[in-house]
């Protein structure tokens, strides 16, 4: 199996991001239904995304798009969202490749500071982040019905 290189996607990588999101989504049981089919995105929407200027980072191991975030830049800070790993390769250390990436994507755009929403539920992902130096920031919100999410953020 190849190491995990984060790279930057482009519109020619939208078919695969697709096929991702089409095999992600749908089982993510925990996230609402109307979530989960929001975040199941077609390629259109994903090439529209990266023209209003989302960056979307992969995740590729055996060659291929197994991982991704995105971010997007608010004001000095970085928003990452839209995590997605492939059943097949979790448990593997991409969750926290990817959060490690986002900190060095955050300083190259010189922003002062990371923002990441968390499923009150991902025990892992809390962990991933609370790891590298992300706090709690405010209190559990509910980000659509019935997904409360804690909001963490880190300074650079």
């Amino acid at each position: 199996m190849d190491k995990i290189r984060v790279e930057l996607l482009s519109s020619k990588d939208a078919a695969e991001i697709e096929t991702l999101f089409k095999k992600v989504w749908p089982t993510a049981i925990e996230y609402p239904e109307e979530w989960r089919r929001k975040r199941t995105l077609s390629r259109e929407e994903i090439v529209k995304e990266m023209e209003r200027g989302y960056y979307y980072f992969g995740a590729r191991m055996d060659r291929r798009i197994v991982g991704l975030y995105k971010a997007s830049i608010r004001g000095d800070s970085v928003l990452g969202e839209h995590q997605s790993i492939h059943p097949s390769y979790r448990g593997q250390g991409l969750a926290i490749t990817m959060y490690e990436h986002i900190i060095i994507f955050a300083k190259e755009k010189k922003c002062k500071r990371i923002h990441v929403n968390i499923l009150s539920n991902q025990i892992a992902s809390k962990k991933c982040v609370e790891k590298l130096g992300f706090h709690k920031k405010g209190h559990l919100y509910e980000q659509a019905k019935g997904m409360l999410v804690q909001m963490y953020e880190k300074e650079i």
